[in-house]
């Protein structure tokens, strides 16, 4: 019974939650089964220990059935109708916490019985009640889709054939609603493919973007940005593109929930690691900037805990930028805010990066030797850390042994990109080179620092091309 969806659906309730339930439950309105109540009586004597194994339909048969025999499958009718009555609340909780779902439903009731005058007062309340909104994003004009939608079957209905502006708003509401989501997922669908090994058609929005491009609907801001998410996507050596994509983020990131806000600066994120990964000075600046304004805005929340990612992507340029305090303290502030699952695992990668920084190498040694790699991204940077620390150690052996496990990985693993592997691939190949200077099997040539400043992408160019350089300063001065 533990295991059963009843359960595991009830486990998900807050105390305030399963109270409303029994009410829910105690209602003839939506429920004349008393049997129902009993069972979920019985049941709520296990909140909080639901895992118990004293929880079981033999207990319940005893105590509201002690004069009959056990009957699988009259508990079992009992447990499938409660659980559909549980959906059904949960449904109706999720509906109540929508005020203009509520108002929808309630116009195209009154329109459905006839009542023109309370139908006609309750649209325009829920106009107003739309136009109230702070947000303008696709659900807005989703919303003002329904509303003259809803406008235009009453004006149908009444056989007035006669001009309607409700029609038109009909159809450009619906144009921008879809231009606005369906713009959404096509970027979403461009970054995964530069991200991931994953092929999508995209040729129907190929089409939109050239429909796009002319800047017809820039007076909504949300098909300008994703336009602009495109732009820089697809043409990373134009810096215009992301520059004026920041200026609209800044001016109307406003008009957006935080989930949609946060969407669209992780895309801008991605522009400038593309640029990083290709070596731009200024790259790894733009995106440490970029990340102190989601920290400022509260956009590094993923529900109700920091992202796992964006905390380490954080503490890993602000050091590659040697600001070494300000990350020092966003740790110890942020490092509490993570989910419990993953909080340990991202604070030692992120001590393990600070000692690093500091040149502590034995300490982030240790530290990175008690990661768990949990995703991708996690292993090809700690991987990648970790031959850093072997290369400023002297640790040869351990190096040589980590670069030969790395290429099986990059070479292995499906779901790293072409781009990523490329990435990872070159740092493993000048790093292998550059250690090999270090020990004296091959001499340091201005032709290898120079491989080393041309190679694109290749992850860490920075710190890549700071070890070319102090190896070639120093076979200078040996000469």
């Amino acid at each position: 019974m533990q295991q059963s969806k009843l359960i595991q659906i009830l486990k998900t309730l807050s105390k305030k939650e399963f109270k409303e339930f029994q009410g829910y439950v105690s209602s003839e309105f939506f429920n004349k089964n008393q049997q129902l109540v009993r069972l979920l009586e019985h049941l709520s004597l296990y909140q909080g220990s639901f895992e118990s194994p004293k929880l079981d339909k033999e207990t319940f048969f005893k105590k509201h059935y002690p004069t009959e025999k056990l009957e699988e499958q009259k508990f079992r009718y009992l447990q499938s109708d409660l659980t559909k009555l549980l959906e059904d609340f949960i449904a109706y909780t999720q509906y109540s916490k929508d005020a203009f779902q509520r108002s929808y439903f309630l116009v195209e009731a009154l329109n459905q019985r006839n009542q023109d005058k309370y139908f006609l007062q309750e649209l325009d309340a829920i106009k107003e009640q739309n136009d109230h909104s702070p947000f303008r994003d696709s659900v807005y004009y989703f919303n003002q889709h329904k509303i003259s939608e809803l406008s235009y079957q009453f004006t149908s209905e009444k056989r007035n054939r006669s001009f309607d502006s409700s029609l038109q708003e009909v159809i450009d509401n619906l144009e921008i609603t879809y231009l606005a989501r369906g713009f959404r997922y096509y970027c979403e669908m461009i970054n995964r493919r530069n991200i991931l090994s994953v092929e999508y058609n995209l040729s129907f929005f190929d089409e939109m973007v050239k429909y796009l491009n002319n800047a017809l609907f820039d007076f909504v801001p949300a098909i300008r940005i994703y336009r602009l998410i495109h732009k820089a996507l697809t043409e990373p050596d134009n810096q215009e593109n992301y520059a004026e994509l920041l200026a609209s983020l800044e001016e109307h990131s406003n008009l957006f929930s935080k989930m949609e806000q946060r969407g669209m600066y992780v895309f801008a994120q991605n522009y400038c690691i593309k640029r990083i990964n290709k070596g731009e000075p200024d790259a790894l600046q733009q995106i440490f900037e970029l990340y102190q304004s989601m920290v400022d805005k509260e956009l590094i929340y993923e529900g109700s805990y920091v992202s796992q990612p964006d905390f380490k992507n954080i503490v890993t340029t602000g050091l590659r930028l040697n600001e070494v305090e300000w990350v020092s303290g966003f740790i110890e502030e942020f490092r509490g805010k993570l989910n419990p699952e993953f909080s340990e695992n991202a604070y030692t990668y992120s001590m393990a990066w600070v000692h690093f920084t500091r040149r502590e190498y034995d300490k982030a040694l240790r530290m990175l030797l008690r990661v768990e790699f949990n995703d991708v991204y996690y292993h090809l940077d700690s991987k990648s850390l970790l031959m850093k620390v072997y290369y400023e150690m002297n640790e040869y052996d351990a190096f040589f042994s980590l670069v030969d496990a790395f290429k099986i990985y990059l070479r292995r693993n499906k779901f790293i990109s072409e781009f990523q592997r490329e990435t990872y691939h070159n740092f493993i190949l000048l790093l292998n080179k550059l250690m090999k200077v270090k020990l004296r099997k091959n001499s340091m040539t201005l032709a290898l620092h120079e491989e080393i400043c041309s190679t694109k992408p290749a992850a860490d160019l920075v710190w890549l091309k700071t070890k070319s350089e102090e190896l070639l300063h120093a076979s200078k001065i040996k000469r």
